[in-house]
This record gives C-alpha cells, sequence and structure tokens, in this order.
C-alpha cells in the first residue's frame, strides 16, 4: 500500500460540481493503491457506501442539513467558517499528505485546490436571480465581500501550494492577493461520457436549467422555432411561458446514462451561463461528441476550442443568431470527432498523473 493520501471536500451528498473533482480524483488513487480517506462536513449515505466499495475510508463533521437547497447549506457551511470558525479542523488528526478542495473546511494542507470564488459567482448571477435570492444577496454583499477575502487568505496562509482549476479561478484569487502555483483542470470520466451512437439524430439542442439559466434569451431561442430538450434538478423554477412552450422537452433530473443519450444525440449543446470557473458540461457534451455553443469568456474559454470543438460568442444577441444558423444549416460532421478528441484532454487519465506528480514530490520534500 501506497502512502495514506486525506482529501477534503466540501458536502458529499451527490458525485456532482464541486465534489466531483475530489471524488474522481480519489478513487482513480485508490485505484493505483494509495489509502485514501475523504473528510467532508455532510456525507450522504449513500456517497458513503459508493467509496466504501473503492475502498475509500471516511471522516464525517456530522454536520447536520437543516435545508434540502444544496447551495443554501453549501452557503451556511461557508459563513459559519468564514465568521464562526465552525468547521476548522487540526492535522493532527490526520497523519498523511493532506489535499484540501473545499472552500468550507479550514486546515493546514499540502496543496488546497481552488475552484472560484462564490461572491464573484454571487455578483455574476445578480441579474438573473429571482427576487427572493437577489434581494437578500444586496443586502448582505459588504459583508460577504469581506468573509471571503478573511477566509481565503486565511486557507492560503495554511496551505504549502495552491493550485487552481482553471486561469479564469486563478485570476480570482490573484486579484485578492493570493498567489496560485499552477492550474490543474478538472477531470471527467471519458470511459463514461462517450458517443453512444454513430447516427445521432441532431434535431434538438441541449441545455441545462438551474438557478442562473437566463430564461428570457431562452424564451427567444424556442421562438426561432428551435427545439429544445433540457435537464436540471428543479422544474418549478422555469417560467411558465418556458415550461409550457411547445418547443421544449424539459427532462428534469436525469441519471448520467440519460444524460450521456441527450448529449450524444443533441445537435449541439447551449451553454448560456453568467459565471462558469471551469463549467463540467461544455467537457462532458464533448466526451459525447457534441459540439458546444457558448460565450467568449471564463472557464468554457479554455476548454472549448472556437469552430473547431464549438463556437465561443461575445454576448446573447450573437448566441441567438448563432443558434439559428446552426439550427437552419447544421455544420461540418468532423466537429465530432474532434470533440471527442478535445476531451480526452481532461480525462481522469490524463488528470489524475499530474496530482501524482505532485504528491511524489511532497512525498520526497517530507521523507
Amino acid at each position: 500500500m501506497k502512502d495514506d493520501i486525506t482529501i477534503v471536500c466540501d458536502l458529499l451528498l451527490n458525485e456532482y460540481g464541486s465534489a466531483r473533482p475530489a471524488s474522481l480524483i480519489a478513487k482513480d488513487l485508490s485505484k493505483r493503491g494509495y489509502s485514501i480517506k475523504i473528510v467532508s462536513n455532510i456525507i450522504s449515505e449513500e456517497i458513503n457506501k459508493n467509496f466504501q466499495s473503492h475502498g475509500i475510508s471516511t471522516f464525517s463533521l456530522n454536520r447536520k442539513p437543516c435545508l434540502k437547497d444544496e447551495s443554501i447549506i453549501w452557503f451556511r457551511l461557508w459563513f459559519e467558517e468564514a465568521f464562526l470558525h465552525r468547521n476548522s479542523l487540526e492535522t493532527s488528526k490526520f497523519n498523511s499528505v493532506i489535499l484540501n478542495f473545499s472552500n468550507t473546511i479550514a486546515m493546514p494542507s499540502h496543496i488546497w485546490y481552488v475552484q472560484g470564488l462564490p461572491t464573484v459567482t454571487l455578483k455574476n448571477m445578480k441579474p438573473h436571480l429571482p427576487l427572493r435570492y437577489k434581494l437578500p444577496y444586496m443586502l448582505m454583499a459588504k459583508i460577504l465581500n469581506y468573509g471571503e477575502k478573511k477566509i481565503n487568505r486565511k486557507f492560503a496562509s495554511l496551505s504549502k501550494k495552491i493550485i487552481a482549476n482553471s486561469r479564469y479561478s486563478a485570476s480570482q484569487y490573484e486579484n485578492l492577493g493570493i498567489n496560485v502555483d499552477s492550474i490543474i483542470y478538472p477531470p471527467l470520466d471519458c470511459k463514461s461520457f462517450k458517443p453512444v451512437t454513430s447516427h445521432p439524430s441532431g434535431d434538438y439542442f441541449l441545455t441545462y436549467f438551474g438557478k442562473e439559466t437566463q430564461f428570457r434569451l431562452v424564451k427567444r431561442l424556442l421562438d426561432e422555432g428551435i427545439k429544445i430538450k433540457s435537464f436540471g434538478s428543479k422544474l418549478s423554477i422555469i417560467p411558465k411561458a418556458v415550461r409550457e412552450h411547445p418547443n421544449l422537452e424539459s427532462f428534469g433530473y436525469v441519471t448520467k446514462n440519460q444524460l450521456i443519450d441527450l448529449y450524444s444525440n443533441a445537435l449541439a449543446t447551449l451553454f448560456p451561463f453568467s459565471d462558469e470557473p471551469f463549467g463540467y458540461i461544455p467537457v462532458e457534451s464533448m466526451a459525447c461528441g457534441t459540439p458546444v455553443l457558448t460565450y467568449d469568456k471564463h472557464g468554457p474559454k479554455e476548454s472549448i476550442i472556437h469552430e473547431s470543438t464549438g463556437w465561443l460568442v461575445k454576448d446573447d444577441r450573437e448566441l441567438l443568431e448563432k443558434a439559428v444558423e446552426i439550427w437552419k444549416k447544421g455544420y461540418d460532421s468532423h466537429m465530432r470527432s474532434k470533440c471527442r478528441k478535445r476531451s480526452l484532454n481532461f480525462d481522469i487519465e490524463r488528470i489524475a498523473p499530474k496530482w501524482i506528480k505532485i504528491i511524489d514530490s511532497i512525498e520526497s520534500d517530507t521523507a
């Protein structure tokens, strides 16, 4: 058995979002013979069993969620750490290499993996947030900004090295005076996310619906006659004019296999966003052979190659125009194979060795 590694991450109610890099890396390292322990504020019973089946032990702070909304639970944990230090841990509990993927558990670490500043995301999302979220944010913005500077400088002071999930994320931390040592993109399991057909139907665009979705833009796309299929766990957030539109088919929550099928058969994936430190959706789509239409900024700008694996536009007007053009005229079929090839740069098989190299250097330094 190789040396022990402790991976710290935020709440683990599922393996999506910011938890996915930690989960995939933990499982890959365990497969390679490392002894892995996962530490989190909250670990669901299902996720705990899943980790145990991969030979991974877990340590939960047992912070009981008082709400069902994961975003609200995460914010509460972040707020309590920023202002009350409720989640801080000492390394005496863990005699190992420590990789901290968390924004809510402060502890001395060999590596802190940063995935974007929450206040930057909130600021960029504000114009598109429902009023029930927008008003509290506006009232608390100054307090949140203060807390963020405080907590991130604390995390940085406790970490020997800082790695960011994208150049865009790195720039956010550097604006706070925090030096980022390197970039390692989040991994994807490209053995799971792959094309399931060589003859995609190509008769719809695929998109994700969430709190930050620009539904006015979606409505305009639907009104142009574009058929759209959507996924996302909360159907209640979809405005009636969009939800009942004849050109929309909304699936709500989908399984991984259903999502892969949706990606594989889509003409393209639409990804209008307000803030995206990395963006798993574009990489998942490319892995399934489907190009992505999105904005020329943030994380997706780093993963998508314009006119090769998708299209990067500057604003909503250009996105609407390009979507109509693609819908009516299509695109070179070779883009699909280029998408698959590009996605392999983010495959766990290529990302894991980068982490192993860093872990080996830590072990040699402490030997």
